[in-house]
Formats: structure tokens, sequence, C-alpha cells
């Protein structure tokens, strides 16, 4: 499921690149961190996206957003599966790795400047759409068979061949930033944004724990414009 909607959401953005029918448009990337309100797991990673004049001084932005995983280590009560096998209970290391890919989009407003003119601010609402997983590995004492063990919570579940458990969020918010146009052609830009976020499909409670409700990132990109 996971693999299906990151190819569908990077299919929609190539498709906005490569069907526009104006003459203008802008392209970019850079870095991205991602953090949320009460919440200690602060993401950092890669964004690309694109960019579409509607007039001189507003815009359509479309942008993806990739942060590397986040790992965190915990321990675990876990028992044997056969009453036979020694010892009945131990505790168990648990890495659980979540990761994040996000799409969104809006319509960017400049002002002091135009789009593609010397020195802008702008600001405008945007939608976003977040898909999120969590994997979590169980490392055993030396000498213990991970097969013959199981979670002591409910619902019981095998210590291998666990699946990583997805989840769909959706977010809106509002994003402000500055542009500044260089000499020879792009643009050099930073933004902040503010969301509130959603669980649309969350079975093992992403929203809440790793990601916030409410949340913030920061996005520094270059802009590449074609006239």
């Amino acid at each position: 499921m996971g693999n299906k909607i990151i190819v569908a959401a990077t299919s929609l953005i190539f498709m906005l690149l490569t069907n526009v029918g104006l003459t203008q448009y802008s392209i970019g990337g850079g870095l991205s961190s991602f953090h949320g309100l009460n919440t200690d797991v602060n993401r950092f990673g890669l964004n690309a996206f694109a960019e579409v004049p509607k007039f001189s001084d507003a815009t359509l932005l479309v942008r993806a957003s990739y942060m590397f995983p986040e790992s965190a280590s915990q321990t675990a009560d876990i028992e044997a599966i056969d009453f036979n096998t020694t010892p009945s209970k131990l505790t168990a290391d648990v890495v659980t790795s979540t990761s994040y890919f996000a799409v969104d989009g809006g319509t960017r407003y400049y002002f002091i400047n135009d789009y593609d003119v010397g020195f802008s601010l702008f600001a405008g609402p945007h939608i976003k759409g977040i898909l999120s997983s969590v994997r979590v590995d169980y490392k055993l004492p030396s000498g213990i068979n991970p097969d013959d063990y199981q979670t002591s919570s409910n619902p019981q579940q095998p210590l291998t061949g666990l699946e990583p458990q997805y989840s769909l969020l959706f977010a809106f918010g509002g994003t402000a930033g500055v542009k500044y146009q260089l000499p020879y052609r792009g643009a050099l830009m930073f933004d902040m944004g503010v969301e509130l976020i959603t669980g649309l499909y969350d079975p093992y409670t992403i929203l809440g724990r790793e990601i916030s409700p409410l949340s913030f990132s920061f996005n520094l990109g270059y802009r590449f414009d074609w006239y």
C-alpha cells in the first residue's frame, strides 16, 4: 500500500510538470525539517517542488518531502510460545523506526516584488497528505531463538516477519517565507509552515506519538526558472 501511494504522488507531480500550458514555470529542491509540538521526534530530509505562476504575484506550488527514518530504542517483555521453552519470559530490546513522506500543495502570494523579481515575501495556505510507517525489530540476547517467543502485550504477535504498519494522515495550514532572485536565472527560498494534522488511516497511532497534531516545517531550497 505504502509504495503504491508514493508512486501515485510522485507521478502526479511529474504530470503537473509535463502538462503545464504556460510559458513560465519553475522547479527546485533543497533541505527540509519537520517538528511537532510536545514531541521529541525531529525529522530532517529533502524536498523537491514545482511552482507555476497564475499571475505575476501569485503561484501554484506542489512539493514532495522525504524525511530520513527516525529510530528509537526501548525495552519490552516477551514470553515463550511453548510452555516447555526456557526461559518462559524475558526482556528484549525493541528498535522502532518511523518514516515520513508527504506531498503538499497550495497558492503562494508574493509581496514587495513579483514571483521572479528581486527580494520578495510570500505567504499562502496549503493542504498536505502524509504517508508514514512504523517498523519494529526485536533484538534478543545471544542464544535465544526469536521464533520461540511472542509479545506479551495484547494482541500477541510473533517477533519475526513483522510487516511495517502504514498510516495516512491529512493536514492543512499556512506557509510564510522569503525569496531572493539571484542575478542569474533562479532564486533562493526559505519558508516555514504551520499545520494541523488529522488521521485518515492510523492503526499504529503514529499521530500523537511520532507526529504531533500541531506541527511545523522548515524548507530551504533553490528554484530554477524557465521562461
